[in-house]
C-alpha cells in the first residue's frame, strides 16, 4: 500500500510542480511586464540580434519528466519482480523483459517517442492534445508502477 502512494504522491507532485518562483521587488521599483507570446510554426522568434524560445509554460516539461520517472520505476521494479520469480504479464513486453538492456531500451524508446510526439503537437499547435497525450501516457503509466509496487509487495 505505502509504495502505491508513494508512487501515485510522486507523480502528483511532478504534476503539480507549476508553481514559478517570483523575485522580490522594492516597492520603489518600477513594475516589469511580462507578456507570453506564441511562436510561429518554426517555434522560435528571431529577433535581430536574439532568438527567444517559444515558451512552453511549466507544465509539460513537468509531465516530460514525470513520465520518465514513471517509466524509469517501470523499468526497476519489472527487473526487481522478475528476479524474485514474478511473471511479466503484458504480451509484447514478455519475451523483452528477460534481457535487461532489452528492456531499458523498449523503456527509453517508449519515453522518447511520447515525449517526441507530445512536442510535434505542441509546435503544430496542437497544445490541448499534446498536454492531453502526456496526461494519459503519465496516466497509464501510474497504474502500471502501482500495479508492479502491489505484485513486489506481495512477493515478500
Amino acid at each position: 500500500m505505502f509504495r502505491s502512494i508513494a508512487v501515485a504522491m510522486i507523480s502528483l507532485s511532478f504534476v503539480c510542480a507549476t508553481a514559478r518562483s517570483a523575485a522580490a521587488q522594492n516597492s520603489a521599483d518600477p513594475p516589469t511586464l511580462f507578456v507570453k507570446m506564441t511562436a510561429p510554426a518554426g517555434g522560435d522568434f528571431r529577433l535581430p540580434g536574439r532568438v527567444i524560445p517559444a515558451d512552453r509554460g511549466s507544465l509539460l516539461p513537468a509531465l516530460y519528466v514525470s513520465l520518465a520517472g514513471l517509466q524509469a520505476y517501470d523499468g526497476y521494479s519489472t527487473s526487481r519482480g522478475l528476479k524474485s520469480g514474478a511473471s511479466e504479464a503484458n504480451a509484447v513486453l514478455g519475451t523483452v523483459a528477460s534481457h535487461p538492456a532489452a528492456l531499458w531500451a523498449v523503456k527509453g524508446g517508449t519515453a522518447f517517442m511520447s515525449i517526441y510526439v507530445a512536442e510535434r503537437l505542441w509546435r503544430g499547435h496542437h497544445r490541448g492534445q499534446a498536454i492531453a497525450m502526456m496526461v494519459v501516457s503519465n496516466g497509464i503509466m501510474a497504474a502500471v508502477a502501482a500495479s508492479n509496487a502491489s505484485i513486489i509487495r506481495s512477493q515478500r
